[in-house]
Formats: C-alpha cells, sequence, structure tokens
C-alpha cells in the first residue's frame, strides 16, 4: 500500500487532529499499550513520519498530532520552506467489534 504523503509538489499535513487520533490523551483507537511508543521510535528513528488513520488508503496526510509532538527534521525543512499543504481532517468512526 502506497503511503506516499508527497504530492504535487507538497508535503500533506492534516489541518487539526482526527476525533480519533492516537496523540489524543485516553487510548481511542485501543491499541497495544507501548504501540504509539514503538511507531513513534520507529517514524523518529527513520526521520518519516505517522500517516493519520483516517487518510489511510487514499490521499495520505501526515498525523497532525504527530507533526505538533514529534516533527522530524524533513518534516521541519518542509515547513520552514513552504512545502506544507494543510488538508482538512477526515472523521471515522471506530468500529466496535
Amino acid at each position: 500500500m502506497n503511503h506516499d504523503v508527497f504530492r504535487d509538489g507538497k508535503v500533506h499535513v492534516c489541518k487539526r487532529m482526527c476525533d480519533t487520533c492516537i496523540f489524543r490523551p485516553g487510548n481511542l483507537m485501543d491499541l497495544h499499550e507501548d504501540r504509539v511508543a514503538e511507531m513513534v521510535e520507529e517514524a523518529t528513528k527513520d526521520q518519516t513520519s505517522i500517516i493519520c488513520h483516517s487518510t489511510l488508503g487514499e490521499n495520505n496526510a501526515v498525523c497532525r498530532g504527530f507533526f505538533d509532538q514529534h516533527k522530524t527534521q524533513p518534516l521541519q525543512i518542509a515547513e520552514r520552506l513552504g512545502f506544507i499543504e494543510w488538508d482538512e481532517t477526515r472523521s471515522i468512526k471506530k468500529s466496535n467489534g
């Protein structure tokens, strides 16, 4: 699956955190206890990003919570150079089963 957030000459980032953002308090996505920390560690080590789960599959965008709290050097550079495109945040309903 393609998770490319760079398209049209811009890095796409969610304009705001989605309703079930993994960076909101309270484990709204019912993730394994250490999963968010593992994802952050991997993304920061690789100087990449975490994709917002509500954008997976089409028109991916960087998670706003990740961008605000753990912005990697490539994201910082893109922001300084004006290469960030702020995408409207989509809301998804968490499935109950």
